[in-house]
Parts: C-alpha cells; structure tokens; sequence
C-alpha cells in the first residue's frame, strides 16, 4: 500500500508568499523538470510549475507505475499524457527512467495527475502565462448581436471562449438557438452550426466537464425570453465537432421552475448553490452536485441565507461566493453576503464580505484569486468594477490586480484561462442589451496565489432546513455549526460540533465609487 502519510514536497515562495516561478521563461523556451514519483513514491516534485507560453516541461520517472494525464482530478481530457499523447483516457503507466515532455502553446492552468494514484492525491498543475498583448483592456469585435443572459465558457482544449445561450431581446422569441465561438487568434467571432434542443437557454449553469477522456460544455436549466417558467433540461456541446447531445439527468428544481443560482466546477463535478424559484418570486438555498454522465446529488449543506445569481467559483479544494440576488416577492436585491464551501466535507461559512453589493455576473479563479466582474442592478450597479479576493489573507482588494473594464455591465458571458486572459462580452449595459466586448490580458509572468496555504479560519453555520427563504440578514440559524478552513484535506471531513473561531477583522483596499446613472428601473425578468 502508498503511504499516504508521506511529507509533502518543499514549496518553495517568493517574498510575496507566492510560488516562486520554477523555471526562467527564455525567448527559444525553457525546459523545467517534474520528478515523476518523487517525495514519498506518489508525488509530483514541484506539483506546481510556472511557465511562460513556448516552455516545455520535462517529467521523469523517478519510481515505476505512473502516468502524467491531463484534466482535473481524476478525468482525463485528452489535451496531453504520457508516454505519447495517444489514448489518454486508458492511462498507461510507465516505468522508472521513462521521460516525457510537452510544450505549452496557450496560456492557461492546466491541472494533470497520475491515472493510478489520482485517488491519493498524486496531482499536479502547470500554469502558463503569456502570448497576449497589449497589457490591459482593450476592445474586442463585438457579439454577431446584441446578446444578455448568455454564459461564457472557456474552453481549453481550443484554447476558445464561448457564448452558450442568451437573448437579444427580454420580449419572447428572441432566444438564440446556436452557441457563438470566440477565436483569440483571429480575433473573430463565429455562429455556430449546432442547434440547442430548446429556446429555454436563458440564465444556465455552464463548464467543462469530461466524459471517457472527451471534454464537453454541459449546460443545465434555463429560461426563455417572456417565460414564468423554467426547465431543469441538461445537454452537452462538443465545440471540436460542433455538435449537441441531450443528456438524461434532467435538474431536479428546474423541474419545478427554479433558475439555477451560482455555479462552478471542482474535480469533474458541477455544483450549483441557490437558484431563483421563479413562481415563489424567492431565492433558494440548495447546493447540488452533478457527476457525469446523469448522476444528481442534493448535498446536506445548503447555504446561510437563499440567493440567485451568485457570483461563484473554485480555488484549490474550496469553492467561493461573492454578492448575489436577494430575491422576495419577485424583487431582486444586490447583497454582499460572501460564503466558502468546502465539497469534500460538505461544509459551509462565512468570509469577509464584497467590498460592494452586486449579483447577476461571475465570479473567476485568475491566479488563485477570485475575481467578481462588475454586474449587478441595485443603483448605482450596474458596475465595471472588479472585486478581488485573496483566500489567504481573507481580504478584498478594489481594481487590482485586475483593473475596472471600460463599460459598466450585468448578466453579461465572461471567463477566463486562469493565468492570462479575461473575455467579456454583451449584458445589460446598463438596461439596454449591448454586443461590446472586452479583453483582458495580463502583461509579464503571472505567479499564482498559493490556496494549500491559507491561515484564515472560517466558522460556518449551516442552516438546518432546505426549504427555499429570501431574506436580508446575512447570518445563519445558529443551530448547527461546522467548521471549514480553507486548508485543503484530502479525506473529506465533517464536524457537527459547535466550534468558536476567532476571525480577525477583514481589510479591504480603498475603492472608487462608481458613477451613479439615472435610469429606470425596469421589472425583473428571469
């Protein structure tokens, strides 16, 4: 058997607390070394490398029964592996002394781990900057049309960014039916061939997950333009052959006409928290976990007060929250409540709270930091402000190191490749649909923000009951606590004990109000 309880390798950081880039990025490319089966037999030493677009790294078997496959854990996605690159989803093992390497062409985190000891933990990832210009925002071509409500996905294996679904109008028939394709390299948008099997493509929960080797863009639930209703309807794109397949695992609540609320992936899995119960006019609680290809999973946890459109995404082995829609009687308020769920224990609580209320937009992982682009319509929202928050230190930082974009927006397609490159493009801007887009690129190496090392404590409050609540107060029933830390385990956790962490007094850099805009406010449609 493995020792699982085998030392951790070395990391080593630089005097910001932050990796230190492992290898020098050179004009002709540089090579930086992997220890394939190294520290205590089940490791890749370093497990994180910094690299500039055009380096190669170079993986060598230090101990025998191992592979490099890339995806996230454990699913492979056939973007690279070893020994050849060929049959990656079948996970050939290799021996002592074998070598293999590969070249980054597109900047991006890209996760890999060994096809035979994933479950322990044998994990790695690279993270490549670079090969964008100019440093900054800058203006992209617009939407082939004005376009809301779409979901932006970044699709790595193309190196692509998507908008799936969406309108060009609030009034009915006006549901696009075929997903836009972004190339960063031609700069240029497409219209798609595949064909959506409904117009209820409105306000999904969308990202990349991977079957049998083969990454998909699954998308689940939605709404069409004019509709009181919802569908809890789940499909899958395949961008490199353009086409869409049904999946049979239907979304429990979007069967009784909830929207979903914030969504993210983690480990192959797609989560959803909250919604909006469209009927009720309410948000919802819930968390649920979907495991490809059809399994659906409520997860006991659910969080501390109801919420829709949240701004969510994950960072290491936790998954955050920042803002959201307080929603009662059909009326959708910005909140500021911010929350960290851990997946693995099934726990929940509280961080510091957004510098700002704001809901309706996404929240990205860009270098180990979560970064909430503008949204939101409570005034003076819509915003381009871009709030960024350091799990470490428990902090929010205004503007920086992702400055605000040009034009204040919300429910507007965005991503990212999560060293790099932000996209965004059409929403609200600020009650008028818009087919603008924006780019972001992140001049010089990025150095990720460490996540396995966070000294902050959270005490979550788990609330004791599923059933969906729209209220202000941003703290729990004091029932029932938990407590989750943002130090990542590998054997999930739970603990009912009541348990009093001291928090220390978040800070916030200084941030500039944005300019208030006179404006209607228009009735909230789903």
């Amino acid at each position: 058997m493995p020792d699982r309880k085998g030392a951790p390798p070395i990391r080593i950081l630089d005097q910001n607390g932050q990796p230190a880039v492992s290898g020098v990025p050179s004009p002709n490319g540089a090579i930086v070394p992997v220890e394939v089966g190294g520290g205590n037999g089940f490791q890749f030493v370093p497990d994180t490398v910094n690299i500039s677009v055009g380096d190669t790294v170079q993986w060598t078997w230090s101990t025998s029964g191992h592979s490099v496959t890339s995806g996230l854990p454990c699913a492979a996605d056939s973007q690279y592996c070893s020994p050849n690159d060929m049959n990656c989803a079948s996970g050939v093992l290799s021996n002592s002394g074998t070598v293999y390497t590969h070249t980054f062409s597109q900047s991006g985190s890209y996760s890999y781990f060994c096809a035979s000891h994933c479950v322990i933990g044998m994990t790695g990832v690279v993270n490549v900057s670079g090969g964008c210009a100019p440093s900054g925002w800058s203006a992209g071509p617009a939407l082939p049309m004005v376009g809301v409500r779409l979901v932006g996905v970044y699709f790595q294996a193309n190196g692509n960014f998507y908008g799936m679904g969406g309108r060009s109008a609030d009034t009915a028939g006006n549901d696009f039916m075929h997903p836009f394709e972004y190339n960063p390299n031609s700069n240029s948008w497409t219209t798609k061939s595949a064909t959506y099997p409904d117009n209820q493509v409105n306000n999904m929960a969308c990202g990349v997950l991977a079957e049998s080797g083969t990454p998909y863009i699954y998308c689940v639930g939605g709404s069409a333009a004019g509709a009181t209703t919802a569908t809890g309807r789940v499909f899958r794109y395949n961008p490199v052959t353009d086409t869409i397949s049904p999946v049979a695992a239907p979304w429990p609540p979007g069967v009784t006409n909830i929207l979903p609320g914030g969504f993210t992936i983690f480990q192959n899995k797609l989560y959803i928290l909250g919604g909006f119960d469209i009927p009720g006019g309410v948000a919802t609680n819930q968390i649920w976990e979907f495991t490809p290809p059809t399994s659906w999973v409520q997860k006991a946890a659910v969080l501390p007060v109801a919420r829709g459109y949240i701004p969510t995404t994950t960072i290491g082995t936790l998954i955050y929250t920042g803002g959201g829609a307080a929603i009662s009687g059909g009326a959708i308020t910005d909140a500021t409540d911010s929350f960290v769920y851990n997946p693995m224990a099934d726990t929940i609580g509280t961080i510091a709270s957004i510098p700002r209320a704001t809901g309706e937009t996404r929240a990205l992982n860009f270098n180990g930091r979560m970064v909430v682009m503008g949204g939101g319509r409570t005034a003076p929202n819509p915003s381009n402000e871009v709030d960024v928050y350091s799990p470490g230190t428990n902090t929010w930082a205004v503007n920086t190191p992702v400055p605000a974009f040009v034009t204040a927006r919300r429910n507007f397609p965005t991503d990212t490749d999560g060293t790099t490159r932000i996209w965004l493009a059409g929403g609200y801007a600020p009650t008028a649909p818009t087919a603008s887009m924006e780019r972001f690129c992140a001049g010089g190496p990025a150095t990720p923000t460490p996540t396995a090392t966070a000294t902050a404590t959270h005490t979550p409050t788990a609330t004791p009951t599923a059933t969906a609540t729209a209220t202000h107060t941003p703290t729990a029933t004091p029932t029932a606590t938990a407590t989750a830390t943002h130090t990542p385990t590998a054997t999930p956790t739970a603990t009912h004990t009541p348990t009093a962490t001291p928090t220390g007094t978040p800070s916030a850099t200084p941030r500039s109000t944005p300019t208030p805009r006179p404006r209607p406010t228009p009735p909230p449609r789903p």
